[in-house]
């Protein structure tokens, strides 16, 4: 069977580093490549100057909408310069002449409707794509394709739309969910359709939301390229397009550049935010998380706002608790984490009905912990850590309770992975962890599952289905509580630039080595003290409960 064919359609003008990005992943698939670019040539704009440019839109559109295009660019022209320092997102920006790409190329030139944003093709140019015998289009330039264009592929033309088409539809990407402070973004990888954003919807995602458009947009990008490659990779292998998601009324406006109001609201929401940051920084406030705890019969029945408070030492802070009662004993890890040097280590706290003591620590290493995830196995407790920023997931053993700790194994390295849950089930060992597809350092959206005979292995084998769960509201871990054969899984829920917003309980409901499903139990809301921002933890074991909560606070405190 030959290797999916794939083309690309580009516009005449260079590529930002993600099309580059999209093109090495490429070069490396199994089971398609990218045979031809097909680009674009707009002759409404080629050779002409921003004051061409600007007349031509004037005469098409009117005073008003070269306003808001212009008001619109100058938020590029504010935030783009900021981004471009950070080498993490400087790539993004970086230019790439299309004709240093050693790949086939062919130069279309679409009629364009006079509102300058439907894209028809010739019959000729058609042709000429028809003789490049491709598989799969992917619509990578400008225009809303309407026509044959759709149908001259056995398997049409591939898009992202980026927003979930369920609420918004147009344009600008990334944008209108900052200026609703939305917690997440979503994308799509569609097949075109005459409908816009109407068509076969086969993977869907969402992220959080950045605090301003720029950062949102780049970010959204980074993680959608890698889906695209896996799409491509997939139906290149099995020749068929995945089930498509079920289709919903669309019942939202059709977007577009945003109004002159909308900008200046834009303008407004994201000073006073930016503001509010910067004065945090000044007054030496953070974020700063704590540890609760309180005995009650079941982790169903717990009353939070009853729980008693760890008071968090000065420039530390306490975080993600996880409780194992041994040896007669109730003992809560925690991330102990401090300002001082930017890592966490893991430190061990005895509570008993009358306190609390902190015992001191149990594991330090050069690089963060946090999350020290506890499981029993043959009569030993373990505990696996995330390590991320050794990119690694690491199991350590319990060698003398509840202080020493030494370590066990390393089961996967150069990942990017955190919060990670072993647990055993129906004979096998499964692992669920959040791991960053993208290499963009955003950790909370996908949810990966593994199995494995043993829970020290090192071949632990890939859910088909993976990621489980690609949706920031519900994805990353926050524990696993179990109660007689049922598992719950503790997740986290993220707002609108804040890690952490909120948690909920969903019961497993389907696990196997083709299937997961889980459905919301219960949703736990930071409102049960004064002034909480958010929690993301919750632990259970012999009749005590801990959780974890943040604040505004000042880090000396």
């Amino acid at each position: 069977m030959h290797k999916l064919r794939v083309g690309y359609i580009l516009d005449d003008v260079d590529q930002n580093g993600l099309f580059l990005h999209l093109i090495e992943r490429s070069r490396n698939a199994k089971n398609y490549s990218i045979e031809s670019l097909i680009i674009q040539k707009n002759l409404r704009t080629e050779s002409t100057g921003v004051f061409s440019k600007s007349l031509n839109l004037l005469q098409t559109q009117g005073v008003v909408n070269l306003v808001r295009r212009i008001l619109f660019g100058v938020i590029n022209r504010i935030e783009r310069p900021i981004l471009k320092r950070n080498p993490r997102y400087a790539n993004f920006f970086t230019s790439h002449a299309i004709d240093s790409i050693n790949i086939n190329k062919i130069y279309v030139t679409p009629q364009i409707s006079k509102s300058g944003f439907v894209y028809r093709y010739a019959d000729a140019d058609l042709d000429a794509i028809r003789a490049l015998n491709l598989d799969v289009l992917i619509r990578g330039g400008s225009g809303i394709l309407r026509g044959k264009i759709l149908t001259v592929c056995p398997y049409g033309v591939l898009s992202f739309h980026h927003a979930d088409n369920d609420e918004i539809r147009g344009m600008p990407a990334a944008f209108w969910e900052v200026l609703n402070r939305d917690p997440s973004t979503g994308f799509i990888i569609q097949q075109l359709s005459e409908e816009l954003d109407g068509g076969a919807v086969y993977f869907k995602g969402a992220v959080p939301t950045s605090w301003f458009f720029n950062l949102n947009m780049v970010r959204l990008y980074q993680k959608t390229n890698v889906f695209m490659h896996l799409l491509l990779e997939q139906l290149g292998q099995t020749g068929s397009l995945p089930t498509p998601h079920s289709k919903k009324p669309y019942s939202k406006p059709l977007y577009s550049i945003p109004s002159i109001p909308n900008i200046i609201r834009y303008f407004v929401k994201t000073g006073l935010h930016a503001i509010a940051k910067a004065q945090r920084k000044v007054q030496g406030q953070s974020f700063r998380w704590s540890v609760a705890y309180q005995f009650v019969d079941h982790w169903k029945s717990a009353v939070l706002w009853k729980s008693t408070i760890i008071q968090n030492p000065p420039n530390r802070f306490f975080a993600d608790p996880f409780v194992v009662f041994r040896n007669g004993r109730h003992i809560c890890y925690v991330e102990d984490y401090d300002y001082s040097t930017s890592l966490g280590t893991i430190t061990a706290i005895e509570i008993n009905r009358d306190k609390h003591t902190e015992l001191g620590k149990v594991l330090v290493e050069d690089f963060h912990l946090s999350y020290p995830f506890l499981f029993e196995e043959a009569g030993e407790l373990y505990m696996c850590p995330e390590t991320h920023q050794a990119r690694q997931i690491r199991i350590y053993k319990c060698t003398d309770f509840p202080m020493r700790w030494e370590l066990h194994k390393v089961i996967m390295s150069d990942i990017s992975t955190v919060d990670t849950n072993l647990f055993k089930f129906n004979g096998k060992w499964w692992m669920l962890t959040n791991i960053d597809s993208s290499d963009s350092a955003e950790q909370c959206s996908e949810l990966h599952l593994f199995y494995a005979d043993t829970f020290d292995s090192t071949e632990w084998t890939r859910h088909p289905l993976n990621p489980v769960i690609f949706d920031s509201l519900k994805a990353r871990n926050g524990g696993l509580l179990f109660d007689g054969a049922d598992i719950y899984r503790v997740f986290q829920v993220q707002g609108f630039d804040l890690y952490g917003a909120a948690m909920g309980v969903a019961k497993i409901t389907a696990l196997t080595t083709q299937t997961y499903a889980e459905e919301l139990y219960c949703s736990i809301t930071p409102d049960y003290f004064k002034k909480l921002r958010g929690n993301h933890t919750y632990s259970f074991d012999h009749g005590l409960m801990v959780l974890d909560f943040v604040r505004v606070e000042k880090n000396t405190v």
